[in-house]
């Protein structure tokens, strides 16, 4: 077999370098046949007041002759919980530009990378490759504080000495053909998308936004509040599954209106969404223009819990594609309209689709570690009716190291922002608050 081309660190670097470097760890996993790449767990604790050094060994144990180019640099996706992804890039510490090497059998070169990690990732830091198949390593990030020591590394690999017997290196050879670790894939597309790793990575994830916010509209102090989760019911033997069961997932969701300003401060509604569908965030549909196109459909139940007057239910049946333009990991364009038609008897509610009409217009655009403006516009089908629900937010960890979530505004203008009153129009409300997930 061949030998694997390992990736050690070792504390060398500024304290956001560990990241990096680990994320660079994943960079250099076995991504071609040809190539004996592979990455080497990191330790499981991280010293964060400690300077980070990524050592890559490329070695050649097959072919009899084989040429390498290093690149001066590497990239890498470095998250946590709760914190989406931030693209990190990793540089070469012995050259500024590509370098190429020829290995004859036996042989190996010793190669080093060094970045910087952002302080707003702590805890638990996945790092992952862009451009190279390889698994994502997870750490824990610890930052010693100023009264306490260092964090002494355990026994690992990492420490052990890489022999130098060997290590010679040849000048290229013109008839050797030429590998270069990470450079197989665009990085846009193989970079992982905040999407896949925080609403869809286990089999319980986030849904809908989850939010907590307060305003005041006409002297009347109110709260606005989500909470959105959902649940695989399978998971298949191949991720890639595309199967009706292999994708099916209970969805609920909880909205309510708080009334703050009024005696004993009442909830004012409250609805129930419980939901059963089918979902695939990737039809694998891209070109120069579509990043990914993604699917749900199925059916959903929605209701307030109250009787008499005030009782209020609707089922629906809906198709939701999700369609983004531009990288995932950066500024991009999202559209997600969600069509629906009305099941079944609506006795408390018989006219809701001349106020809420059959469409949500989802738009979105954003960066998943920045600024997103996201809005549902929905039509009745009775001449001026509908809604502008809109929505600024910004990741809390950026201004606040060690939080997560979002700061959020909202603003939401027109008919039905609840159940309750989905034939009354609503005074303009502004509020600001904090989302789980956005």
């Amino acid at each position: 077999m061949r030998r694997p081309l390992y990736l050690s660190v070792t504390p060398r670097l500024r304290p956001r370098s560990m990241a990096l470097a680990l994320c660079s760890l994943a960079l250099l996993a076995p991504t071609m046949s040809q190539a004996a790449i592979s990455v080497l767990q990191p330790p499981k604790r991280i010293d964060a007041s400690k300077p980070l050094e990524l050592t890559l060994l490329v070695s050649e144990d097959e072919q009899q002759e084989q040429s390498y180019t290093l690149p001066p640099t590497v990239l890498v996706a470095a998250s946590a919980d709760m914190i989406a992804p931030v693209q990190i890039t990793l540089t070469r510490v012995d050259g500024s530009g590509a370098e190429s090497i020829t290995l004859k059998k036996g042989e190996f070169r010793k190669v080093r990378y060094q970045g910087s990690l952002p302080d707003r990732l702590r805890g638990m830091v996945r790092i992952e490759p862009i451009g190279i198949d390889a698994s994502p390593v997870l750490v824990a990030v610890v930052r010693p504080g100023p009264n306490q020591p260092p964090l002494e590394p355990g026994p690992t690999l990492l420490n052990a000495p890489l022999a130098d017997s060997g290590s010679k290196t040849a000048p290229v050879a013109p008839s050797a053909s030429v590998i270069t670790p990470g450079t197989n894939a665009a990085a846009s597309a193989t970079a992982p998308a905040a999407e896949d790793i925080l609403s869809n990575g286990n089999r319980l994830s986030f849904h809908e936004p989850m939010f907590f916010t307060v305003g005041n509209s006409g002297d009347n102090a109110n709260a606005k509040f989500q909470l959105s989760l959902k649940f695989r019911l399978f998971m298949p033997d191949d991720p890639r599954s595309r199967g009706l069961l292999d994708n099916l997932y209970l969805g609920y969701t909880q909205f309510s209106l708080w009334d703050l300003g009024a005696p004993s401060a009442p909830f004012r509604d409250t609805s129930y969404r419980p939901s059963l569908f089918y979902y695939l965030p990737d039809l694998g549909i891209h070109n120069s223009v579509v990043s990914r196109v993604g699917i749900a459909t199925g059916l959903e139940h929605e209701s307030n819990g109250k009787d008499g007057a005030e009782s209020r239910s609707v089922n629906t049946y809906f198709v939701q594609p999700t369609v983004n333009f531009g990288n995932l990991n950066d500024y991009h364009f999202t559209l997600a309209p969600k069509a629906y038609a009305y099941l079944g008897p609506t006795r408390d509610n018989r006219d809701i689709g001349a106020y809420r009409g059959h469409l949500d217009l989802k738009l979105a655009y954003g960066k998943p570690d920045g600024w997103e403006l996201a809005s549902t516009i929905r039509k009745g089908q009775r001449s001026n009716t509908g809604s502008v629900d809109t929505q600024l937010s910004y990741p809390l960890s950026r201004l606040i190291p060690g939080t997560a979530g979002y700061l959020v505004a909202s603003y939401f203008y027109g008919y039905g922002e609840s159940l309750l009153t989905y034939n009354q129009k609503e005074r303009a409300q502004f509020r600001i608050g904090y989302a789980f997930w956005r």
